[in-house]
């Protein structure tokens, strides 16, 4: 909770419902991102560039969230993703395993690694964004 400038504490209940939040963000990300790599071996329906698309705002919106639970609201976390994005494909340009790679170290931060979970949780929305503009994006 934001009083005027200033990151106060907040009630054990809201940080509970923001543990659970970004539980819930984790692991739906970690589904999208499976479905993405496994469904076609597994013979399901990969997710739509319009489902990807769709999810990768959400998730933007979810880093927005953390930003602001440190008191931080006026980032540039898209651009701030898509750099971090950038440095994890040097290289090589495989943007699922940089969504990944970027979901994990996000898994690892959790919330109380504050802007830069927000970043890299954006640079996994940058990278199914590549994805959904990729022709042909399967990896299995």
């Amino acid at each position: 909770m934001l009083k005027g400038m200033t990151a106060v504490p907040q009630p054990p209940q809201a940080r509970l419902r923001n543990q659970q939040a970004f539980e819930t963000c984790m692991a739906t990300t970690l589904q999208v991102l499976a479905a993405v790599e496994f469904a076609p071996a597994l013979h399901h329906t990969q997710p739509t560039r319009e489902t990807l698309l769709a999810f990768s705002v959400e998730i933007d919106r979810h880093a927005g969230d953390i930003t602001a639970l440190g008191g931080e609201r006026f980032l540039d976390l898209p651009a701030l993703g898509q750099g971090w994005y950038k440095r994890l494909v040097v290289g090589r340009d495989e943007p699922l395993l940089a969504a990944y790679h970027a979901l994990h170290s996000a898994a690892y931060l959790g919330l109380d690694g504050g802007t830069t979970t927000a970043i890299l949780l954006s640079a996994v929305s940058y990278a199914l964004r590549v994805l959904a503009q990729r022709e042909g994006y399967l990896c299995h």
